[in-house]
């Protein structure tokens, strides 16, 4: 798919410290050359169409990142970092958070708009160590290269984001007429046999193989920095003096489609659903499943 005038960004998600996990799953090589989740998803994005590339990171990431991703970009594909900093907030709501106690930043919403300075167009916006598959991209560059304000999520069915290795949490998608209306976050997510089942509010429900889920796989104009300081602002107003309480990007999303469902307004969440398996680890021992897995998808290309 060619580029638009208007230049789309990718922007990766990819500060986290991978505590479950046992290490920088960002790094970890898994692909059938030895790819990382990073590497191929930014090589589906330029074969999409997207021209540059935000990483939020760790400062000690970007020399193993440098090391990781050289020579393997195209020389007209922009690839920069930004750090996720502790104390790079909202100047209106810097008194309210107590940063000396802080061990780790503020979560995903905190991690998007630390790449304020670097995004001036539409982005989308994934998670450095998931596998979204060719489509998702192909999705994501239609859907922002519309000339409407509407923001945009590819989900997946739920049946191609299970794990082999046991129960996994999804937030689960209420889409109405191709908009997103609530995401709520369903745990212990697993087969057993033919009946999927996933708890909600502490009881299971039979759920189906189709049903959508939201997998960090998003589309924005440049309005959700806005959206983010007003929320991120409420949020540390209310738990910026705790130290480990995070502002969470789909809790950013939720907001602004409540204050919109509230108006007349036509702007939404439109929802294209990818038809390729997603792929991510958790714990260690998901490793070989997924890297398996990404051999017999990537070999038959």
């Amino acid at each position: 798919m060619s580029n638009n005038a208007q230049q789309l960004t990718l922007v990766i998600l990819a500060a986290g410290l991978g505590s479950r996990f046992g290490g920088d799953k960002q790094l970890a090589e898994l692909g059938p050359n030895g790819e990382t989740m990073l590497e191929l998803s930014l090589k589906s994005a330029y074969k999409a169409g997207f021209t540059k590339a935000v990483l939020v990171i760790r400062p000690e990431l970007a020399h193993m990142l440098d090391q990781a991703l050289a020579g393997k970009l195209s020389d007209d594909f922009s690839c920069v970092y930004c750090l996720q900093s502790i104390d790079d907030l909202p100047s209106e709501a810097q008194a309210f958070a107590d940063i000396a106690q802080r061990q780790k930043p503020w979560g995903t919403a905190h991690a998007l708009w630390s790449a304020r300075a670097h995004v001036d167009g539409p982005m989308a916006v994934i998670n450095a160590d998931d596998f979204y598959g060719d489509s998702a991209f192909s999705l994501l560059a239609e859907g922002l290269s519309t000339a409407d304000d509407n923001w945009m999520m590819v989900g997946y069915p739920i049946g191609l984001t299970l794990s082999d290795n046991g129960g996994v949490n999804r937030g689960l998608c209420q889409v109405e007429n191709g908009k997103l209306i609530d995401v709520a976050e369903w745990l212990d997510i697993r087969k057993d046999g033919a009946e999927l089942t996933g708890t909600l509010n502490e009881q299971q429900f039979a759920l189906t193989d189709d049903a959508v889920v939201s997998m960090t796989c998003w589309g924005f104009k440049p309005d959700i920095f806005a959206v983010i300081e007003q929320q991120f602002s409420e949020f540390l107003k209310q738990h910026g003096k705790q130290p480990k309480t995070e502002c969470y990007l789909p809790n950013v999303v939720q907001a602004r489609i409540d204050a919109e469902l509230q108006s007349t307004s036509d702007w939404g969440v439109n929802v294209s659903v990818a038809q390729e398996s997603w792929y991510g680890v958790t714990y260690p021992e998901d490793v070989q499943w997924v890297r398996s897995k990404l051999q017999e998808t990537l070999t038959a290309i």
